[in-house]
């Protein structure tokens, strides 16, 4: 399965954290601050769409509200194989030792 950097990033943070449900706004770290600062609207709609292309992947469940046209994601919580995915990332991020 293809997954874009800031997915990794995503996968990464829910795995990595104590509290397992992670909020939108904790994804904002992603991306610089002088990025951010300009383009605030811009980066909130790709990590949404990341996220709900996560979601329809099984990767993540979503908590929030749905309307008749939009998802309004307040938090997000990785499935089984979001949490296999997150673990392959991580071993293959940790450099291996040189055998001698």
């Amino acid at each position: 399965m293809r997954l874009s950097g800031l997915q990794k990033y995503i996968l990464n943070q829910c795995y990595l954290s104590r509290n397992k449900a992670k909020t939108k706004a904790d994804f904002y770290d992603f991306y610089s601050t002088k990025e951010l600062e300009k383009n605030k609207r811009n980066i909130a709609d790709v990590i949404h769409r990341s996220l709900e292309s996560m979601v329809i992947k099984d990767l993540l469940i979503a908590y929030g509200k749905k309307t008749s046209q939009k998802w309004f994601i307040q938090k997000v919580v990785l499935t089984g194989q979001g949490k296999r995915i997150a673990k392959e990332i991580i071993k293959k991020k940790q450099r291996k030792l040189p055998i001698k």
